[in-house]
């Protein structure tokens, strides 16, 4: 990167930016359990609420409450072929445990986020894989709340404003992932800086997110 004074700063070929950003997701688990049929009685880690003989349990526990949170406050733009190795990450597991008698589904969010206007940008980016490897399911996608705002940025017109209380789903109930008695899931959930050689990316500094990840979970028929 080169900078002269009263000049834009440029791109040179393979050289990265380290952006100055405060980025943290906390990595605490909020388990909401729905109630598909009236015979289920559903309990979190291990604790369930039986009620006669006709009532099916399901145990659901996760690391995530346990797991690292990201917390950085420099992040470097990278390219999509270092995700797995330069990204931020927060690694966890879901299991539905051996006393549960019937499979389960669950979908994935990030929950009461708040976000900077500048960092709501389409190079802002998440991904969530389950079970990495082969078989490995993948989710991806952006914090850009809204595409026109891009190109007001750069043009140089930088908000800085922060917009709160914002939910993204990341795996929807139509892609809900099952989970079988006694099996366990393997996640790891990114964010990362995308870095675009062609463009002005500097609009991306000084900014701020916050936000949880939530699991939801229900029994399957």
């Amino acid at each position: 990167m080169e900078e002269k004074r009263g000049k834009e700063i440029k791109f040179i070929s393979n050289k990265k930016l380290l952006i100055s950003a405060f980025i943290i997701v906390i990595a605490i688990v909020l388990i909401a359990f729905g109630l598909t049929y009236a015979y289920f009685s559903i309990g979190y880690g291990g604790n369930a609420d039986v009620s006669g003989n006709r009532a099916a349990i399901l145990n659901i526990d996760s690391t995530l409450k346990n797991a690292s949170a990201i917390n950085e406050t420099e992040m470097s733009l990278i390219s999509e072929d270092e995700i797995e190795t330069e990204a931020k990450k927060v690694t966890f597991d879901v299991i539905n445990q051996g006393t549960s008698t019937v499979d389960a589904k669950y979908i994935v969010k990030l929950i009461d986020y708040s976000i900077t206007k500048n960092l709501s940008s389409k190079y802002f980016k998440w991904k969530l894989v389950v079970n990495p490897g082969e078989g490995e399911q993948v989710f991806t996608g952006n914090f850009l709340q809204n595409p026109e705002d891009e190109g007001t940025k750069l043009t140089g017109v930088v908000e800085t404003d922060t917009l709160s209380g914002l939910n993204k789903v990341l795996v929807n109930e139509d892609e809900a992932l099952t989970l079988n008695i006694g099996k366990t899931d393997h996640l790891v959930f990114y964010v990362w800086l995308e870095n675009d050689e062609a463009l002005n990316q500097i609009y991306l500094t000084n900014g701020e997110f916050r936000g949880r990840l939530s699991l939801e979970a229900f029994p399957t028929k």
